[in-house]
């Protein structure tokens, strides 16, 4: 049994929380700007250095599919490595995953995922409820795919990317560094590091 700390006090913590327990871990605490978790709350970021032999590793739940969540993340995860705090990976029971797949520290998989043979995904990944990652897909550090995406085969998802709820990205494309897929677009060509796609097929609104 394993403690694990929270950094995030909104609802995607919850679902985080629901897994943690389902797997027959304890929640030592949530670390946020705004907390409305029934767990104790420690305040944010400073806080952790207090805490942080106390805790078994830590979570990153948070994942807003805009540009500021990819700000906040990226600050929250600069901070907790530079503090030697531990990542923590939480996966639910009610996922599928091929034996081969690689999965790195910080990683969330939510309930009903489906990911298939020679997957890698590196550190601090989010993926939610219901999504669909084909074989052979490599996803970067810092990524959140939100809940019913589709990664075709082959699929390349590099650092610090969001994909939006319900957005299908086809077979043997790359989504470049920084870039924002907005919901339930359809991705049919390759994307520029630090674009915005939006509407299916999809429309790059920045490049």
């Amino acid at each position: 049994m394993s403690k694990i700390a929270i950094i995030g006090g909104g609802g995607f913590a919850k679902e985080i929380i629901e897994v943690i327990e389902m797997n027959g871990d304890d929640v030592y605490g949530v670390f946020a700007e705004q907390n409305s978790l029934d767990y104790p709350y420690f305040g944010y970021l400073n806080e952790l250095r207090e805490h942080k032999d106390n805790f078994d590793g830590i979570i990153v739940a948070v994942g807003a599919v805009n540009k500021e969540g990819i700000e906040n993340r990226k600050k929250i995860i600069e901070f907790i490595r530079l503090n030697n705090i531990p990542f923590v990976s939480v996966i639910s029971p009610l996922a599928t995953i091929s034996k081969s797949v690689i999965i790195g520290n910080g990683v969330y998989v939510g309930h009903n995922v489906l990911i298939s043979c020679d997957v890698k995904i590196e550190d601090n990944v989010l993926i939610n409820h219901n999504a669909v990652i084909g074989h052979d897909v490599k996803i970067g550090q810092n990524v959140s795919i939100a809940p019913q995406v589709f990664l075709g085969g082959g699929v390349v998802v590099e650092s610090c990317v969001m994909i939006g709820v319900g957005a299908t990205v086809r077979q043997g494309l790359k989504i470049g560094v920084n870039s924002i897929i907005g919901m339930r677009s359809i991705v049919v060509k390759n994307i520029k590091p630090n674009s915005l796609t939006l509407q299916a097929p999809s429309k790059i609104y920045r490049n």
